[in-house]
């Protein structure tokens, strides 16, 4: 578990110094260095969450209304 945890630590560091070295130097390779690692790290802590961290995410995304996908009444009979 000790292992698996320092992975875990390295993996996010590793984001964040990437990023902050794009931030400095503007090279294309730090960025893509950062978000690659991003989302390892990213899918990762998915998989070592518990159960009830999914649960949380599912229930916020549930409940989070994005305007572009609500539904648009049409109509379908036209008054002459």
């Amino acid at each position: 578990m000790m292992m698996i945890s320092l992975f875990m630590m390295l993996l996010f560091l590793t984001t964040i110094i990437s990023a902050f070295i794009y931030q400095r130097t503007n090279q294309d390779i730090h960025l893509v260095l950062a978000i690659f690692t991003a989302i390892i790290f990213f899918v990762c802590a998915l998989a070592m969450a518990h159960w009830s961290i999914h649960m949380f995410a599912l229930l916020t995304l549930l409940c989070i209304r994005i305007p572009f996908f609500y539904a648009k009444t049409v109509n379908i009979y036209e008054e002459i």
